[in-house]
């Protein structure tokens, strides 16, 4: 059994709430206030500038309880073992992958980042509210949902990726 735990340094996170508090501040406090100053171009009119600002607003709010709750999360580790793999960052309900389920699991690089990706016999999307826009997002852009990203965890990507592999080719021997 393997459990890599979640990575402790906060750096990269209170460096993009404060990236996410300075643009909610702009949006929120200098274009809502004085829409008519902010009018250019591509925002023509003060009901453009406003109505950016309230979806700049919203996706901010939305980034932030995404961050968030990726911060207070109870069960944040990875674990690999001879049942399959518990993935306590995943967004989902459904934590737990057990190796039978595992159609293929394969590396993906995707906008400059490494990923692996857990390729489901069946994939099925059983999420409500964000999680299930989460999830659709995912498969549609990677192939699959379910994704592991070492940012997160106390390791390189390729010690995850050697990990993986190992448990992935003794589990599964067909695969290779």
């Amino acid at each position: 059994m393997t459990i890599i735990n979640k990575n402790k340094n906060f750096l990269k996170t209170i460096i993009v709430m404060s990236l996410i508090l300075f643009t909610l501040y702009f949006l929120g406090f200098k274009f809502l206030s004085y829409p008519s100053e902010h009018t250019y171009f591509l925002l023509p009119t003060k009901n453009s500038v406003i109505i950016f600002s309230i979806f700049g607003i919203s996706g901010c709010f939305l980034a932030m309880y995404i961050i968030l709750k990726a911060i207070f999360r109870k069960n944040a580790f990875l674990k690999i073992d001879e049942n399959g793999i518990f993935n306590g960052f995943s967004f989902y309900d459904n934590k737990f992958i057990k190796w039978e389920e595992i159609n293929k699991i394969e590396s993906i690089r995707y906008n400059h980042n490494n990923y692996i990706g857990i390729f489901l016999k069946e994939q099925k999307n059983n999420e409500k509210g964000i999680n299930y826009f989460l999830y659709k997002m995912n498969e549609s852009s990677m192939g699959t949902a379910h994704i592991i990203s070492s940012g997160d965890l106390d390791c390189s990507f390729d010690e995850l990726e050697k990990v993986i592999f190992k448990y992935w080719k003794k589990y599964n021997p067909q695969s290779f």
